[in-house]
């Protein structure tokens, strides 16, 4: 794996040169939309999606290089909303800038969408879906597995100088206490900047420090004026047309604007929301939604379409669902501009690193955690072991390694 300063692929919006040094056009709308379907079908576990995100984007099509894609991980950290859909938005931002951001989040979220349509559908019908549950069991397996793949290949971000590494673990003891995230992740690159200065400077490109201009902030202000005004139209007339639906878009549009720390942060405002405030789902039907979210692709919180349709059909799984992604994807759009600005500066490199030694910090966290949940027994220690050799070792494409542990699962649990 390349270092956290190496950049050898990519460019600033996906071009580069060829041999002659005439100018390579970078990829279309049409290549990222179908690179991004293709990661909405086979991506799992949350933060684990990361690694197919980066090996496809980086290694295989030279999309961004390395650094790029980690600055851009970064900045997902300290934004609310589901972090691999905000990802999906910042590399889609960084090739064909608000096209591409929109294509990019869209082609990843709709495959999980359909499959969680037609799973909504099938449990209104029938009710519990056994199936699921045993199928469930070595997909948690497979994620475990993804997100040990992640930390092999994020393992030279705290091989830097002992001060990431002690950064990580303290960033690891804070977040298993208990510490709010957010303040975490600041402190983490606060801590960077201050200590890194005299104990582990990190060097500076020689682009570094050029002088570039400063976007505009009045074209700042007018975009999200606009996206507000729209929103609120949008939620008015729903209400008008349906109340329900109306108070839907809305507490869907705030969960996405005020959750910080990814999908798994989102679980339990929607509970909160759904169940125990206005009572339109049962508990037993909301952990339903949470199971079959974590056996579709793409983001947890997909969950969202299976609220959507449980309460209000097809229409309701399609405003719940745009609801919940649209707020981060466009604080992305909003944000990088800005970001592409400043993370380049000498003072923004070690902070963008402390963030990332905190990332590793939770990554090794959420590791814990859900071994302690889903590893209970021979079988699905095995199918965890045997997912973590096909990826890291002998580097097997995961959606077979995700369909093997799914057929496993029906016949040994």
């Amino acid at each position: 794996m390349l270092s956290f300063d190496q950049a050898t692929d990519g460019g600033a919006a996906g071009t580069g040169k060829d041999e002659s040094g005439s100018p390579v056009q970078g990829p279309s709308l049409g290549d990222i939309l179908r690179s991004f379907l293709h990661l909405g079908v086979t991506a799992y576990g949350g933060l684990a999606m990361v690694e197919p995100i980066r090996r496809r984007l980086v290694q295989e099509r030279g999309w961004l290089s390395q650094k790029d894609f980690l600055d851009g991980l970064a900045l997902c950290q300290l934004v609310p909303g589901a972090t691999v859909v905000q990802l999906a938005a910042y590399v889609g931002y960084h090739l064909r800038k608000t096209k591409g951001a929109l294509a990019a989040a869209a082609a990843f979220i709709f495959p999980a969408f359909l499959l969680m349509l037609g799973l909504s559908w099938l449990y209104m019908r029938y009710g519990e879906l056994a199936w699921v549950k045993l199928a469930s069991k070595g997909l948690g397996a497979v994620v475990i597995a993804l997100l040990l793949q992640t930390l092999w290949h994020f393992r030279e971000i705290v091989r830097r100088h002992w001060l990431d590494l002690g950064l990580t673990l303290l960033t690891l003891a804070a977040l298993g206490s208990g510490v709010n995230y957010l303040a975490v992740f600041l402190g983490a690159g606060l801590l960077r900047l201050v200590l890194g200065r005299k104990l582990a400077p990190l060097p500076v490109p020689p682009h570094a420090e050029r002088v570039m201009a400063a976007p505009n902030p009045g074209r700042l202000a007018t975009q999200v004026a606009g996206a507000l005004a729209v929103l609120t139209l949008t939620v008015w007339g729903l209400w008008t047309l349906n109340q329900q639906l109306g108070l839907m878009s809305l507490i869907f549009l705030k969960i996405g604007v005020i959750s910080f720390g990814g999908g798994y942060v989102m679980i339990p405002i929607l509970q909160w929301d759904m169940v125990d405030h206005l009572g339109w789902l049962t508990l037993r039907q909301f952990l339903d939604g949470i199971l079959l979210g974590f056996v579709t692709p793409g983001p947890i919180i997909i969950t969202a379409t299976f609220i959507g349709f449980c309460l209000q059909g097809l229409a309701g799984a399609m405003v719940c669902t745009l609801a919940i992604f649209l707020p981060p994807i466009l604080i992305i759009i909003f944000l990088s501009p800005y970001y592409q600005w400043v993370k380049e500066t000498s003072w923004m490199r070690p902070v963008i690193q402390g963030i990332l030694c905190a990332l590793v910090g939770m990554l090794i966290l959420v590791v814990v955690q859900m071994g302690r949940a889903s590893l209970v027994d021979w079988q699905s220690w095995g199918l965890m072991l045997g997912a973590a050799v096909a990826l890291i070792v002998f580097r097997l494409n995961l959606l077979l390694v995700v369909i093997a542990a799914a057929a496993l699962s029906l016949l040994i649990f």
